[in-house]
């Protein structure tokens, strides 16, 4: 299975689904607001939220599956695979029970309850939360398909059907609303489009693994065991992150009020979209570094080490470039995107974005931890990380307000990662810190130094008075940079390597690769 391939590949559906995804939110939620009204949707909103905090109960098997499943079809051993896939599927049926007797609590209990809600709002709200919880349900199940998918690296057949269905929702959505339809329509038509998707998530399992069978009798609770001893620690991690980042609004409204949240969620948004934009590869790598440490490969460790490497330069090279020309810029963004009034979150901004760099960068150490076995380790200080951040942000917003909060949270991520992970990491792969750096971080640091000097002589010459101008002159400034990176940045190995990289994507592209046309259950070609 060409690795190269299903990393490109992946990751380019990985950026077209983000894409679709930004493109339809930007155009669809002034569109649902002003079709629906701020109550309606609000209201739908609500129902939303009420169903988000169930997806906690995955416990973490997604993770710990992967990581099993991985494993398995590294050794070759199909039945195991199919063992793991039936089992687990009986596991999220349990649960995704267990999600709807949990919605339908709220449906009879808490929604008559809720403040300042009508008796016909209650009555809507009670219809958007079953059917958002029929589609909770049922999606536990499902889970199975793109574990499958997803061990065998085929990431890019999970993005495309994620990628259609979203198309179809936002399509379905705005005809809707067009032809006058209200929320119970667009949510009941959603939740049937998600539905059916689960058919293109079980072809791509199938197309990924051919010999995909779930049975029954298959189930083996040795094997939860097996796979719960790693996913309560990868459970620990998602407990962690809703504290890292979804807390510091609450802190800010408790100790200075709804405005303050408002200012600082623009900070935050801004942030979120620098992680995303560059954590795409990340997102990927997880399953590739189980199967190099299951193999039994002479080369396993040194390939370990080459996709550390390669994979913080690269993630490094993106955030960083990212990062120079959202702070450069982020004056201007902020006060063309929001208007008046919001200028207190550039330096909370600033803050969080260094953060996000360390978030990024680390990511693929935090890959090979995971899976190498060093998933205890990551739990532990993800968990201090997030009481650190939320124990920081409580005393330090008193004094610094909102800039306080973004300190709090950005402290302890670049101690954890840069001074205890990282290290462990370079352990794992037997490279020494020294070395990891020099290989990863010069490159990008060239590129930063040339990008602030073109972003500085820009602003200065240009003020840029529209979003198309940020835009503009953020794409110059960025532009600066990856040249900078590439010329000054690599030896002539790494450039070469990376073109070679490039012209096998372009090459797989063109010719279109055998494992898209292949036939179910031949073998797969090996590059």
């Amino acid at each position: 299975m060409n690795v190269a391939w299903n990393l490109i590949a992946g990751t380019a559906t990985r950026y077209l689904l983000l894409a679709v995804n930004v493109c339809l939110g930007i155009f669809l939620m002034p569109y649902t607001v002003r079709h629906l009204g701020t109550a309606e949707y609000g209201l739908w909103m609500l129902a939303a939220s009420m169903t988000a905090y169930f997806q906690l109960l995955d416990l973490g098997y997604g993770s710990g599956l992967v990581r099993h499943l991985a494993a398995a079809d590294a050794q070759g051993d199909a039945a195991l695979v199919n063992r793991l896939l039936s089992t687990f599927a009986i596991v999220y049926a349990g649960i995704g029970l267990v999600a709807g007797a949990g919605i339908a609590s709220l449906v009879i209990w808490a929604l008559p309850h809720f403040p300042r809600l009508t008796p016909s709002q209650i009555a809507e709200a009670r219809f958007v939360l079953v059917v958002l919880g029929v589609r909770v349900a049922v999606g536990f199940p499902m889970t199975v398909f793109g574990a499958a998918t997803t061990a065998r690296q085929r990431f890019a057949l999970t993005n495309l059907v994620a990628t259609a269905t979203a198309l179809l929702n936002g399509a379905l959505t705005f005809g809707l609303l067009a032809l006058g339809y209200r929320v119970r329509a667009v949510v009941t038509a959603s939740t049937a489009v998600s539905l059916a998707s689960y058919v293109g998530y079980a072809w791509a399992a199938r197309r990924a693994f051919p010999d995909f069978r779930l049975r029954a009798a298959a189930f083996s609770m040795p094997l939860v065991r097996q796979v719960t001893a790693f996913s309560m620690y990868t459970f620990v991690i998602d407990v962690a992150v809703q504290i890292n980042f979804n807390v510091d609004n609450l802190v800010i409204g408790a100790a200075i009020g709804t405005a303050a949240v408002a200012v600082f969620a623009v900070a935050l948004r801004l942030a979120d979209f620098q992680r995303q934009v560059c954590n795409q590869l990340n997102g990927l790598m997880f399953p590739i570094v189980v199967r190099f440490n299951a193999s039994d490969e002479p080369r396993a460790l040194e390939r370990l080490r080459g996709l550390m490497v390669d994979g913080t330069r690269i993630a490094l090279t993106l955030v960083l470039g990212i990062t120079v020309c959202l702070m450069t810029f982020a004056e201007p963004l902020i006060s063309r995107w929001m208007g008046p009034g919001f200028d207190a979150s550039v330096l909370p901004l600033s803050v969080l974005a260094v953060a996000g760099i360390v978030l990024v960068g680390q990511g693929p150490a935090d890959n090979i931890l995971l899976g190498t076995g060093r998933h205890r380790l990551v739990a532990y200080v993800a968990l201090g990380e997030a009481l650190t951040n939320l124990a920081l942000s409580v005393v330090l917003v008193r004094y610094y307000g909102i800039l306080g909060v973004a300190i709090g949270t950005a402290v302890p991520v670049v101690v954890a990662n840069l001074f205890i992970l990282q290290p462990a990491a370079c352990r794992q792969v037997r490279l020494r810190l020294p070395d990891f750096v020099r290989a990863v971080a010069v490159g990008p640091g060239v590129g930063a130094i040339v990008a602030v000097v073109a972003g500085a002589a820009l602003r200065l010459a240009l003020p840029p008075q529209s979003i198309a101008a940020v835009v503009l002159e953020g794409a110059v400034v960025g532009g600066a940079y990856l040249i900078a990176v590439w010329i000054f940045g690599f030896d002539q190995a790494v450039r070469t390597r990376y073109l070679t990289y490039a012209r096998h994507a372009f090459v797989s592209l063109v010719a279109v690769p055998d494992s898209l046309t292949r036939r179910p259950g031949a073998t797969p070609a090996t590059i």
